[in-house]
């Protein structure tokens, strides 16, 4: 492993080479499009606005059972669900790490008109402690991605769509929707449920997947028979969520115990500003959805051996999904 200034180790031209940014407290953003619900694993993979119209990566509720809704001010449910919502809340938060996640829905009967600061004062007024979110759409064309992708896992009687304000799903404690309840349901009504998923174990999916992919990677890349030259540059970063707080030598220890051998770099900025020059000419030459900004921790770029950078990866494209796409350069011939 080598912990040392970018001037001391750019003399990497000649090799395939894989840069990226490296975090020690990971956890991976959906991209720019808000998440792909034909492909994702799991709501950890979908990013939402909260209600003042912030992003928020729903990895943050990663090991909390939740229960996701949407929500209306002028239902004939309402009453009865803010008060059973609170009160679940109140009594689950903290003691088995029950989140609520509300998302406020125009869709029927035109029952949740205000605007973001009507909401608030409304939620507000009747002690809400829950997490309330941007209103959105929930059916059609429209739909949330989060939304279509509940929709997809806990289908509805006869047909998938969302019927009614207050539709709940309970998902568990690894991001996976487990259950769908009718508004008829009562938030009090679900608690069997819900117990039997605060007492659930979390899967021990490795957190650190693209570290521990990354480092396999170069493990199996330099020592085999005929190596391919690969090495790979990590830039820690601290703009995302503050996830990468710690200074050098914590940084430095974090990966020492696991035992990472690629090359690890001084923390930098890759947006703004202050962004390292070596980050704003990635982004010039490989440009991102949407925007070229960097969208999240563990976006990856590939360069290839004449020093071009030719490809981007979303942090949702693990290390080893990858792999097909490295070999092509591994095999490119270096022009002369």
């Amino acid at each position: 492993m080598v912990y040392t200034s970018l001037s001391k180790s750019i003399g990497l031209i000649g090799s395939a080479v894989l840069a990226f940014r490296l975090i020690s407290n990971s956890s991976v953003m959906a991209a720019a499009n808000q998440g792909d619900p034909s492909t994702a694993k799991s709501v950890y993979e979908f990013t939402v606005n909260d209600i003042k119209g912030q992003p928020v990566n729903l990895d943050k509720y990663r090991g909390h059972v939740l229960i996701i809704v949407n929500v209306a001010s002028k239902c004939g449910y309402t009453a009865k669900h803010y008060a059973e919502l609170n009160e679940l809340y109140d009594q689950y938060a903290e003691s088995k790490g029950l989140r609520i996640l509300a998302f406020p829905c125009n869709q029927f009967g035109y029952q949740e008109p205000g605007n973001a600061e009507e909401i608030q004062c409304f939620a507000r007024d009747r002690k809400v402690q829950f997490d309330l979110f941007e209103k959105i759409d929930v059916n059609g064309k429209t739909a949330h991605p989060l939304w279509q992708f509940l929709k997809k896992e806990q289908g509805g009687t006869l047909f998938d769509a969302i019927k009614w304000n207050f539709t709940k799903f309970i998902v568990d404690k690894n991001g996976k929707p487990v259950e769908r309840h009718s508004p008829n349901t009562s938030p009090k009504e679900m608690l069997k449920e819900l117990e039997k998923y605060f007492d659930a174990k979390v899967e021990l999916k490795n957190r650190w997947t693209n570290i521990y992919a990354l480092t396999r990677l170069i493990r199996s890349h330099t020592l085999s028979t005929q190596p391919s030259g690969l090495r790979i540059l990590a830039f820690p970063c601290d703009q995302f969520g503050n996830q990468e707080p710690g200074n050098a030598e914590e940084i430095q220890c974090f990966v020492r115990d696991r035992k990472v051998q690629f090359d690890l770099f001084e923390k930098i900025d890759v947006n703004g500003k202050t962004a390292h020059p070596l980050w704003q000419f990635l982004k010039k030459e490989q440009g991102g959805t949407l925007f070229d900004a960097i969208k999240w921790n563990f976006t990856k770029f590939i360069v290839d051996k004449n020093g071009k950078p030719v490809e981007r990866h979303s942090p949702n494209t693990s290390p080893k999904e990858m792999l097909k796409n490295l070999e092509k350069y591994f095999d490119a011939k270096v022009e002369l």
